[in-house]
């Protein structure tokens, strides 16, 4: 099956005409299926309040779709986040054709400067995206990312997530980051359809052996290689967006690869309050307090 993962911004007439709705948290997972390709949309539902909501939805996406009717902090914040995760591929809905000429100059020098403008029904957006190539981390390594999890009865835990690297077959024993330990793929499930592996990309549900629910966290990793974890990373290089220097003692979150993980920057390099995995060469630093919240790319030393 081929997957296609959508980022999907302020636009709720477009989530309910095409897809239906699945897990619902600070992030809303939705779906549909045609024929062999199953697209996931993620809707960043408690943004703007919580950040994390906003990055989390972005970080497995493939290509975003942002409305552009409304431009406003949010939206310019929205646009810092894609710009810095790299998210090159993206759709801009908008009804007034007259906010062209304002968002082009507005998204100039970002990722979204080449999104497409679209006007149409959502059925023909769709139709374009499942004819739109997209990138794959094709390796021998294996990697999936946790988002939700809980415990089924007769089943056990239960984790969901998304495969970042690779490919996910049943019965792979795969290390737990965060953790000293291994657990193993008892079962896949992709669009509650049993699989026997799944390829990178994919949106998965996995009955795992050997690990309980109650030691997972969203943003853990499963991965045949045993991930470096830090706690150290560099002063963060500030997006041109942003007007707020970083300066020492000031207190920030790495807010990116599902985490909201809390950090100062002290004598030159930030330090994190825990070790997460490097899986990424750099994340996302924000302050809950500055506007934009988010800051710029730090990496991990």
């Amino acid at each position: 099956m081929e997957s296609r993962n959508i980022f999907v911004y302020n636009s709720p007439d477009f989530l309910r005409t095409v897809s239906k709705k699945g897990t619902e948290s600070d992030i809303t997972i939705h779906h549909r299926k045609d024929g062999d390709t199953i697209t996931t949309l993620l809707e960043p539902s408690r943004y703007p309040e919580k950040l994390s909501s906003l990055t989390d939805t972005i970080y497995v996406a493939d290509i975003a779709i942002i409305n552009g009717d409304q431009i406003n902090r949010e939206f310019g914040e929205v646009v810092l986040a894609l710009d810095l995760m790299g998210k090159r591929k993206g759709y801009i809905l908008i009804t007034d054709e007259a906010k062209k000429e304002q968002l082009t100059v507005l998204l100039k020098g970002t990722v979204a400067e080449n999104y497409e403008f679209f006007s149409g029904n959502p059925m023909e957006l769709m139709e374009k995206i499942n004819s739109t190539s997209v990138e794959r981390r094709e390796s021998e390594r294996t990697v999936v990312i946790i988002d939700h999890f809980f415990k089924v009865k007769s089943v056990g835990t239960v984790a969901l997530g998304f495969v970042v690297e690779g490919t996910l077959k049943k019965h792979q024993k795969l290390f737990l980051s965060d953790r000293e330990k291994e657990a193993q793929i008892r079962s896949i499930q992709m669009h509650d359809e049993d699989q026997e592996l799944a390829p990178v990309g994919s949106r998965v549900g996995l009955a795992l052996k050997n690990v309980d629910a109650e030691e997972l966290e969203r943003g853990m990793y499963l991965s045949s290689e045993k991930l470096a974890m830090s706690d150290t990373l560099t002063m963060p290089e500030v997006h041109s967006m942003v007007r707020n220097a970083p300066k020492d003692d000031m207190e920030v979150f790495v807010s990116d690869e599902l985490r909201y993980q809390r950090g100062f920057m002290k004598e030159g390099a930030i330090k994190l309050e825990r070790p997460i995995p490097s899986y990424k060469e750099g994340v996302i630093v924000a302050n809950p307090n500055l506007t934009p919240r988010i800051i710029g790319i730090s990496r991990f030393s």
